[in-house]
């Protein structure tokens, strides 16, 4: 027989810590996800305007897009950290724009890029290379 035993108050402040830092990085993510598709908006209006605007809307719109898919991907190493295996959900939930030219964030699902041990920092690198 076995017996069970109560919870001591370490674990449930250790799930306790988890799930805040979960919903926190979350929430950030969301606001992140509202940005880039705000400014994906703008940048397909800019069409209306000269081009020192548009480019100005284009360069606003990577910035967005960079963060969104910088939050994403701490989104899902928490995930990960948690024993969640199956980020689907964060996808199918949280899509980020498709922008023609640029190549799909890490945690896309059509990305090459899922390997994650270092899958990030290669698709920062190959952003930022030229």
């Amino acid at each position: 027989m076995s017996k069970k035993f109560k919870p001591l108050a370490v674990e449930r402040e250790i799930v306790e810590e988890m799930a805040s830092t979960l919903g926190r990085i979350g929430s950030e993510f969301s606001k992140r996800h509202q940005r880039a598709w705000a400014a994906w908006r703008a940048w397909e209006k800019g069409g209306e305007f000269g081009e020192k605007i548009r480019q100005r809307l284009e360069r606003a719109l990577h910035h967005a897009m960079d963060e969104a898919e910088r939050y994403r991907y701490f989104l899902i190493v928490q995930r990960e950290a948690m024993g969640l295996r199956n980020h689907a959900e964060v996808n199918r939930k949280y899509p980020l724009p498709r922008v023609p030219g640029r190549p799909p964030g890490a945690g896309d699902p059509t990305s090459p890029r899922l390997a994650w041990p270092g899958g990030f920092s290669r698709g920062w690198r190959r952003k930022f290379s030229g």
